[in-house]
């Protein structure tokens, strides 16, 4: 079995609940840029509470008849022990949060990012998770140089991107006045949904007075201004869209929330957030993508 590591490296990223459903996916493909010249991923650490479940997420991910086992460090971190969160952090510049719900055991995590200037990602398409994360930590985080982002899984990668490649399709006056999108799924085996992703969603039901509260007791963000009239809502959950052929749900995500707040940032910051210590090319990437 993969020892665990306890002498202090330095590692690109830091992979935090390694073992679990979507933790073992980001391992598999995190896999695939190592040991890759043109990759700038050189290592990875998986963290998490179980020796065992880490090494066997391990194996599932490299998959078999694929040689010998990559030499891939253990690390011992738990979500309730901050010592374990500080000891990762000082080992890497970026920690990839798979521990959800992201409501009851996220906060510690991004916590520990902001104290120690840390980077942190997750996959959370939790707003009030993130909503009270920002307001709670973004002057700490500041101070620390750490850069905290949550929603860069399904919820809400794929709107952002689409939402960009669409705005830039059209040409000067004309502007995008709203998008659609629509997620077809298909599968050679059944489509489930793990457990933490239904528990997510209950608990953002059960809890969304408090996202409402959070929202009246911070101060307005900049709404962009958008020409012609508002789009319709649609009040049915289930829609024929005759244009595609096809029947739709409409799917209660993220995703509208997470790409209003990234237009409201580039209003407010149309050259994006700056980092620390960022070189001249970064910057110049940075100011690029910043510009729908």
């Amino acid at each position: 079995m993969q020892s665990i590591n306890n002498k202090p490296r330095y590692y690109d990223v830091i992979i935090l609940g390694a073992s679990g459903f979507t933790g073992k996916y980001i391992v598999r493909e995190a896999l695939k840029f190592l040991n890759i010249r043109s990759s700038p991923l050189k290592s990875i650490a998986l963290a998490g509470r179980t020796q065992s479940k880490l090494f066997q997420a391990l194996q599932w991910a490299h998959g078999p008849n694929k040689g010998p086992l990559p030499d891939i460090p253990i690390l011992i971190a738990d979500a309730s022990d901050p010592s374990s969160l500080a000891a990762i952090c000082s080992q890497t510049s970026l920690i990839l949060n798979c521990v959800g719900p992201y409501r009851l055991h996220g906060e510690p995590i991004v916590a520990a990012c902001a104290a120690y200037g840390c980077d942190y990602l997750d996959i959370s398409g939790e707003p009030e998770f993130m909503e009270r994360m920002e307001a709670k930590y973004h002057d700490r985080a500041v101070e620390s140089g750490a850069l905290v982002v949550s929603a860069c899984g399904f919820d809400s990668v794929p709107a952002e991107l689409g939402m960009m490649f669409n705005s830039r399709q059209w040409v000067e006056p004309a502007v995008v006045n709203s998008v659609e999108a629509y997620v077809s799924l298909k599968s050679k085996k059944r489509i489930v949904l793990n457990f933490t992703t239904y528990e997510s969603t209950v608990l953002g039901v059960a809890n969304a007075k408090q996202l409402q509260e959070l929202r009246r007791s911070r101060p307005k963000k900049s709404r962009l201004a958008i020409p012609g009239p508002p789009p319709c809502k649609e009040e049915s959950t289930i829609e024929h869209q005759k244009k595609l052929g096809l029947w739709a749900v409409k799917l209660h995500s993220a995703d509208t929330t997470i790409v209003q707040r990234t237009l409201s940032t580039l209003i407010e910051k149309p050259d994006g957030l700056p980092g620390v210590n960022e070189s001249a090319d970064a910057v110049a990437k940075r100011k690029l993508s910043g510009h729908l």
